[in-house]
């Protein structure tokens, strides 16, 4: 009788012990994949940033001449710098982020938080702003840089060596067409006797060294001896595909960070 006893109050107390520790281990469990899914968001986030940089370089560096849009555009140019330093910080706040998961720091975790909510807003005001001034990126715009910009064949202008390689290396010329240039004050100015630059002159291959076919017919507007199509309709889709890409993959960014402040939040709460 007294074993039967001592073994129902043996397996009573393990039952209490069993009992007791598991919503401990469960919690553990769920500290543990909460941790992990932190890490793969920062890893997503880091990739994420590499992307970013590479599309901007590819923008910045593009072996044809659409790298010179940047330059001519102030939105672009600014957004491009932007978009460089965005991720780079963003490859820093990942990796920040991996190592406050990995240490299970409060510390850490508070830092990351705070930091990744600044870099949230920014970019959120970032999206706001560029949304506001899209209109720059059309081509009344541009045809206004054009006109109140363009000098011609000074090297010195910085604005008119860009476009004047745009317009050799694509075969275009103007923003819509070679009437831009009888609006363009400072090109007429400067050049009274001619209609066109010579970088709208069709020439024996399209490279700033490139034999022009008739200098003197092309300068006094035979459309023979003229590029007549207008540089914006030729480079505006290949432009677009990287400001479309930045701007979709800064959209997924944002839904990264959001995911990953709720999951530091959670850490640090639990930590």
């Amino acid at each position: 009788m007294w074993r039967k006893v001592s073994f129902s109050n043996g397996f009573r107390r393990l039952y209490t012990a069993i009992k007791q520790r598991l919503p401990m281990a469960d919690k553990m469990g769920r500290f543990e994949h909460v941790k992990h899914l932190m890490i793969t968001l920062n890893i997503l986030l880091c990739l994420s940033g590499l992307l970013l940089l590479i599309l901007a370089f590819a923008l910045m560096f593009h072996p044809t001449e659409i790298r010179h849009i940047v330059s001519l555009n102030t939105v672009i140019f600014f957004g491009t710098v932007y978009v460089v330093i965005l991720s780079i910080v963003l490859l820093i706040l990942g990796t920040l982020g991996i190592i406050a998961a990995y240490r299970e720091t409060r510390t850490l975790l508070f830092l990351f938080f705070m930091l990744i909510l600044a870099a949230f807003v920014v970019e959120f005001v970032a999206g706001i702003c560029a949304f506001i001034f899209r209109f720059q990126l059309t081509k009344d715009h541009f045809d206004d840089d054009m006109v109140n910009y363009y000098s011609g064949n000074n090297v010195t202008s910085s604005y008119s060596a860009s476009a004047n390689s745009i317009m050799i290396s694509f075969e275009c010329c103007g923003v819509g067409g070679p009437k831009d240039f009888l609006r363009t004050l400072e090109f007429v100015i400067f050049n009274p006797q001619h209609e066109v630059p010579d970088a709208c002159c069709k020439r024996m291959k399209p490279t700033p060294d490139g034999a022009i076919v008739n200098l003197e017919k092309c300068i006094s507007g035979d459309v023979n001896f003229i590029n007549n199509q207008g540089c914006f309709e030729l480079i505006v889709n290949k432009v677009e595909v990287f400001l479309h890409g930045i701007g979709a993959l800064n959209i997924l960014i944002l839904i990264i960070e959001l995911c990953v402040m709720i999951t530091a939040i959670w850490l640090y709460q639990r930590a």
